[in-house]
């Protein structure tokens, strides 16, 4: 069976200086070698994200990857134009969106149907803390100073945003109990 693959040619091979080829050369950015297939679990996973409603697990990378795992054969893989790690993963609950936040705090929602980023927003603190309240478009997000901040993302706008609403780390700590008078 592998004889034929293996035999030599019949016919002359023609020299290269008899060939009519101009010699280009080729740039570094004219090569843009993409990850053709993938299977299984990445090895460089960092963090993780489970939809129990779709049945999906997202799972994120050190270089900037996420790939996605469902029941029916179901895989996917996002690539972030960022190749950072991710910190933080969380699905918009039978939504079709999952969130991700990089390690260098940029905040990214990605379209799953559409296999690309619907909307990004750079932090300007360090992200200490993040979480999707079930069920909705809000976003809890805790930075390095302590404030708690509010994000909703906008499906129809394809636009996160930042709220109004903030919560300021003495009120998370408690200190407002000891200006109280009984």
């Amino acid at each position: 069976m592998f004889a034929k693959l293996f035999q030599k040619p019949t016919q002359p091979q023609p020299s290269p200086s008899s060939l009519d080829v101009t010699q280009e050369t080729m740039v570094s950015s004219e090569l843009a070698p993409l990850v053709a297939v993938h299977y299984g679990i990445p090895s460089t996973a960092s963090t993780f994200a489970f939809d129990p409603i779709q049945g999906l697990l997202a799972v994120g990378t050190l270089d900037g990857r996420i790939k996605v795992i469902g029941g029916g054969n179901i895989e996917a893989l996002l690539i972030s134009p960022t190749a950072l790690p991710f910190k933080y993963l969380e699905f918009l609950l039978n939504q079709g969106f999952l969130v991700s936040v990089s390690y260098e705090n940029e905040i990214q929602v990605w379209d799953l149907g559409m296999r690309c980023i619907s909307s990004k927003i750079k932090w300007e603190s360090t992200i200490t803390a993040f979480s999707v309240i079930s069920g909705t478009n809000y976003i809890y997000l805790g930075d390095e100073y302590g404030f708690l901040s509010v994000l909703k993302y906008d499906a129809e706008e394809k636009n996160i945003a930042p709220l109004p609403y903030h919560i300021p780390p003495n009120l998370i700590a408690g200190n407002w109990i000891s200006r109280m008078t009984f």
